[in-house]
């Protein structure tokens, strides 16, 4: 079957951060490589469509995962991210961007200051976004997930099998 990893569900703080960027884009890294991460969710996908005709700087992406059964509708700023149709995406969820060697709790998006916080995986990443879990469905029959967040007023619907 072409099931994905499972989605691991948030645990008490429903805080998440959502790391987007471009399939084998450039990650700015530094020569020490990539730094290693726990993940709650991780997949690759295709952009099917993007619908900007809901507001005027971002658009809703409809996209379809590359090697599993996943399925992600995401707003994105796309004045400062911009993305058509065709354009491959690694997207990742983690409840914590702290870097390993400073695993202080971040409480806002404004903790990201790499002057506090040093080296973190946002770094590997084209586009970050902060946000909340305003609901969560489980199909246990069907073998399903589903997440609804908000970044900011911006919505994702992750659907994963």
């Amino acid at each position: 079957s072409s099931r994905g990893p499972p989605l691991a569900p948030p645990t008490c703080d429903p805080s998440l951060g959502l790391l987007v960027r471009a399939q084998g884009g450039a990650a700015m890294t530094d020569a020490a490589g990539e730094l290693t991460h726990h993940f709650l969710f991780e997949d690759s996908f295709t952009v099917k469509s993007v619908d900007n005709s809901r507001f005027e700087r971002a658009g809703r992406l409809d996209c379809e995962s590359s090697t599993f059964a996943n399925n992600l509708e995401v707003d994105i700023n796309n004045i400062l991210w911009p993305v058509t149709p065709g354009d491959q995406i690694n997207v990742a969820i983690t409840t914590d961007v702290s870097p390993a060697d400073n695993p202080r709790r971040l409480a806002t998006a404004y903790d990201h200051d790499p002057r506090l916080l040093g080296r973190s995986i946002m770094d590997q990443y084209e586009y970050v976004m902060f946000g909340k879990v305003y609901k969560k469905d489980v199909k246990a029959k069907d073998q399903e997930a589903l997440v609804w967040a908000s970044y900011g007023g911006l919505l994702m619907n992750l659907k994963s099998d």
